[in-house]
């Protein structure tokens, strides 16, 4: 793919922008610093108007190094917590706030009183506590965060933050709100920027940025994410299971996780990127505690002279004070340090193997918390030119270990750039390889994951061959999980392939977006607004309840409820604009909208319209905030790959007809792709799909036949 995309990094004490081709390349990087902070007591400020200076001039530096007229989009970072109040016009009411500011009197106290154990936004330095001195100002109209402001100075066509920059805010990333706490608190929601997930586009470059800048008018602008998530982005870590840690004057772990984290009592939150999770924390020790003992050039003479392979058998937590955040969360910890040893190179060892340890407890806590098995460990930071520290690590974590692809916060947020355009970074544009039938690629894998209507059906008659396609691979030894989007649940779904002529013979289980939906329910995972007792109106064909009838929720009509659980659209009855002006007045309100059917588009006897998926875009326009289900996001792989008994991810191959769901939900799931040239693609060439592909290669069948 020709051209790259810009990320900006927006630092305490300096911008970076990084031009970034599609396979994750860094083309050129331009730097600024910024005015230093002013410090006034427990006050951190910046004011807003420097940043702009700092982006300006970090361009200019990026264009001696690449031709600017070739970006094709953008996105921006900030610091986690950085808030700055403005009036209607974008223009700061007071200097920002920065993320280490602790001038917050008692706030702190009243939100440990009022907001759940597991929000981020509890401590000293909670942007809420700090956003609470603004509220009365004379013409104020939000209050954002640092690259808030930044977008809507590029041309950003709403005040909109990310899930992440929210997080510590006070946002409720599982349940996707701003909570009712915070009005309790004092501060009303009104006063906050709308959220939306990471990646997300939300506007274009305007004429004026553009022009100072030296960049094309009306490239897309990409929400983007904090500057901590940013350089996980960057080390290259992409898989469920993959870990990140960064080797500096701290130790901070992240793990990608299909599911979130949030543990207080250890120090874990979890930022949400997409239907993925960034779980971890932050130790203090790290490579301040050795640097509290020796200079750089003793540091390097001391480690020639350890011993790695043979352990010293001192059992130190390396603290450089008392006070710790994680994996152990403790304020009154002291550090361990004894006894000393007479050798210096020795007590560096000593100190090494208990920042090993300290990495292994961090990794261990976030598994026995529910996070996924660790797989590999990425790592950034000085600590990382180490050998002994590097060889000590190796053997705590027992796993592979690499160097972060990059360690640019600019290069990380650059990557949600390529997402707004629909494209995934690290590896060659999507491409599809032709095979003659499903023979062709049976021998490569043990489970196929089969989408139903459009890989199996048409609705009204089975596809030719798809059945013996099924069967003569069960046969073979494979497992067949059927993977559909149906609001409905996995029983529903076996009675409606029944009549097509599918049975046992032809699939080992059956797994639908309604099953992962009504789970989330059941489960409590959705917040209020889902809970038992909840005003809730199903959007979909009149009288079918899709089995969430069962689940407690008061069932009401679309002006009387506070969440909308949206199953399908209505036809053939009317047209699909019909359900968004239906629902059009409770999206306005903002309410949550589950999608239980995330398909854009379906195939219909008059042929492609769209689809539930289609519906919800419209309402999230309007102001919904969406709870997606079904592929390509996280949950419905989760279930599947249970169903099929947790196989390698490598053994598995996802068939269907869209690239957006069934395609992109396996490039997702880190398995393999086949796409068919039926159902909504019927017609359709390969070539013609190319920039619908996600990265990578994917296979082709011109239908479901052996």
């Amino acid at each position: 793919m020709r051209g790259f995309v810009i990320g900006i990094d927006l630092g305490t004490s300096g911008v970076r922008a990084a031009a970034v081709d599609v396979n994750g390349k860094v083309l050129g990087l331009g730097t600024a610093k910024l005015p230093p902070t002013l410090a006034l007591g427990a006050r951190r400020e910046q004011h807003p108007d420097d940043w702009w200076v700092g982006v300006k001039v970090a361009l200019r530096e990026l264009g001696q190094q690449v031709d600017l007229s070739r970006a094709r989009a953008l996105a921006v970072d900030g610091t986690s917590g950085t808030i700055v109040p403005v009036d209607a016009s974008n223009q700061p009411l007071a200097a920002a706030r920065l993320y280490d500011d602790a001038d917050t009197g008692d706030r702190a106290a009243r939100i440990r009183a009022l907001a759940p154990r597991e929000s981020a936004a509890h401590g000293a330095t909670s942007p809420a506590a700090r956003a609470l001195d603004w509220v009365d100002l004379p013409g104020l109209h939000r209050i954002i965060h640092q690259a808030d402001w930044l977008n809507r100075q590029l041309g950003a066509t709403d005040y909109v933050t990310d899930e992440n920059n929210a997080l510590k805010t006070g946002y409720d990333p599982v349940a996707r709100v701003w909570p009712a706490w915070l009005k309790e608190f004092g501060l009303d929601p009104v006063w906050l920027p709308r959220v939306v997930p990471v990646g997300t586009p939300i506007g274009t470059l305007a004429s004026a940025a553009a022009n100072a800048l030296g960049l094309p008018v009306g490239i897309p602008l990409a929400a983007g994410t904090t500057d901590g998530c940013a350089t996980f982005l960057a080390s290259g870590a992409q898989e469920v299971g993959e870990g990140a840690t960064a080797l500096g004057s701290t130790l901070v772990i992240k793990l990608l996780s299909d599911r979130p984290i949030f543990a207080p009592e250890y120090g874990i939150y979890s930022h949400r990127l997409g239907d993925r999770w960034l779980a971890g924390g932050a130790s203090n020790c790290g490579g301040r505690t050795l640097a509290s003992f020796w200079s750089p050039e003793e540091l390097a003479a001391l480690t020639a002279r350890t011993t790695p392979e043979i352990p010293t058998g001192l059992d130190y937590y390396p603290l450089p004070a008392t006070g710790e955040r994680f994996p152990i969360a403790d304020a009154t910890l002291a550090p361990r340090l004894t006894p000393r040893p007479a050798e210096d190179a020795r007590f560096l060892q000593g100190m090494l193997e208990g920042l090993a340890a300290v990495e292994r407890l961090g990794y261990d806590r976030l598994r026995e918390l529910g996070g996924p098995a660790l797989r590999s460990v990425r790592h950034a930071g000085g600590g990382a030119r180490n050998p002994a520290w590097m060889k000590l690590r190796a053997q705590a974590l027992g796993l592979p270990l690499s160097e972060a692809t990059s360690e640019e916060a600019s290069a990380g947020v650059a990557r949600l750039a390529w997402q707004a355009l629909g494209q995934t970074v690290g590896g060659h544009v999507g491409a599809l390889r032709a095979h003659p039938g499903l023979a062709a690629l049976a021998k490569s894998y043990d489970v196929l994951l089969v989408d139903q209507f459009g890989t199996l059906h048409d609705g009204q008659k089975a596809y030719p061959g798809a059945a013996e396609a099924l069967r003569r691979f069960r046969e073979e030894g494979g497992k067949v999980v059927v993977l559909s989007n149906s609001a409905k649940n996995g029983t529903d779904n076996r009675a409606r392939l029944a009549k097509f002529g599918f049975g046992a013979k032809h699939f080992d289980a059956v797994v639908t977006s309604g099953d992962a939906a009504q789970a989330a329910i059941r489960e409590g995972r959705l917040g209020r607004a889902f809970k038992t007792g909840a005003r809730v109106h199903l959007s979909g064909k009149p009288g079918d309840d899709y089995g969430f009838g069962t689940l407690g929720l008061r069932l009401v009509g679309p002006d009387d409820c506070a969440a909308i659980i949206l199953t399908a659209s209505v036809e053939p009855d009317r047209p699909w604009t019909e359900q968004v002006a239906e629902l059009a007045g409770a999206a306005r309100r903002g309410i949550p909208v589950l999608v239980a059917n995330p398909d854009l588009e379906m195939l219909t006897p008059a042929g492609v319209r769209p689809s539930a998926g289609a519906v919800a875009r419209e309402l999230e326009k309007l102001g919904a905030r969406l709870i997606w289900f079904g592929k390509p996001h996280a949950d419905i792989y989760r279930v599947a790959l249970a169903a099929a008994g947790d196989p390698d991810r490598s053994q598995v191959l996802a068939i269907g007809d869209s690239p957006e769901h069934d395609l992109a939900g396996a490039d997702r799931a880190g398995i393999a792709g086949a796409l068919l040239g039926t159902g909504i693609l019927a017609g359709k060439e390969p070539a013609q799909l190319t920039d619908r592909l996600p990265l990578g290669e994917w296979s082709w069948l011109p239908e479901l036949r052996w």
